[in-house]
């Protein structure tokens, strides 16, 4: 565990906790980020926050390789007491998590001042999209007015569905399989019910899983931004 801002070398994995001074409360917030081979201090940083499917984690290794890992920083934020945010939605409790991982993400700005203003992406897979859904939806303080694109992949359900953070400045992303009934389409057809017109990619071959044929296809729509 390394708290050192000096410790940002190339290629690095660090594994942080966020000291409580920047906590509004005493729960653990320990999580990991990578810095990218091509990390330059003077130069800007394209910023991936990656979700996971299940009961979250907080390890660069569950972060699939949607985007060039020389070039993106990368940061996995864990969910609270390992919660699985559908049920959250469900109790009405979704909000604790975004109280709960905003810290993290506030520490990530200030040991890398550097990150890109243009792009700085809020990703999901499942559980995970459910948590970027939500951050959309109830319009989160940290999250609609910093992220600039969002990718949710087999999911992204909410609150209320209306997705009333999303800006006309925004890009978002929503990918699902075809070999299953994925939440993915009612996820389209609220967003579009709601005057969000994001981009779309049906993935032939793929069911609830992040398939080499969806990590492609997220890839290659990233690779445009």
């Amino acid at each position: 565990m390394s708290n050192d801002i000096s410790q940002l070398a190339p290629g690095k994995t660090l594994r942080l906790e966020v000291p409580q001074v920047l906590a509004n409360d005493s729960k653990q917030r320990v999580f990991e980020i990578r810095i990218p081979e091509h990390y330059k201090p003077d130069d800007s940083i394209p910023l991936l926050v990656w979700f996971s499917p299940g009961n979250g984690s907080n390890s660069i290794s569950s972060i699939p390789p949607i985007v060039d890992k020389t070039k993106f920083l990368l940061v996995a934020i864990p969910y609270p007491d390992n919660q699985l945010p559908r049920v959250a939605i469900e109790a009405n409790t979704i909000d604790n998590f975004w109280d709960y991982e905003k810290p993290m993400l506030d520490y990530v700005k200030y040991m890398i001042p550097n990150i890109d203003p243009n792009i700085k992406i809020a990703a999901g897979f499942s559980s995970g999209a459910h948590l970027v859904g939500s951050g959309l939806d109830r319009n989160w303080i940290g999250f609609t007015d910093f992220f600039t694109v969002y990718i949710l992949h087999e999911g992204g359900g909410s609150p209320s569905n209306t997705y009333q953070g999303a800006k006309s400045t925004h890009k978002i992303l929503v990918t699902y399989g075809l070999q299953n009934n994925s939440y993915g389409q009612v996820v389209v057809v609220n967003m579009k019910k709601s005057g969000i017109v994001p981009d779309v990619i049906k993935l032939t071959n793929t069911g609830h899983t992040m398939s080499q044929e969806s990590i492609d296809a997220i890839r290659r729509w990233v690779n445009v931004l």
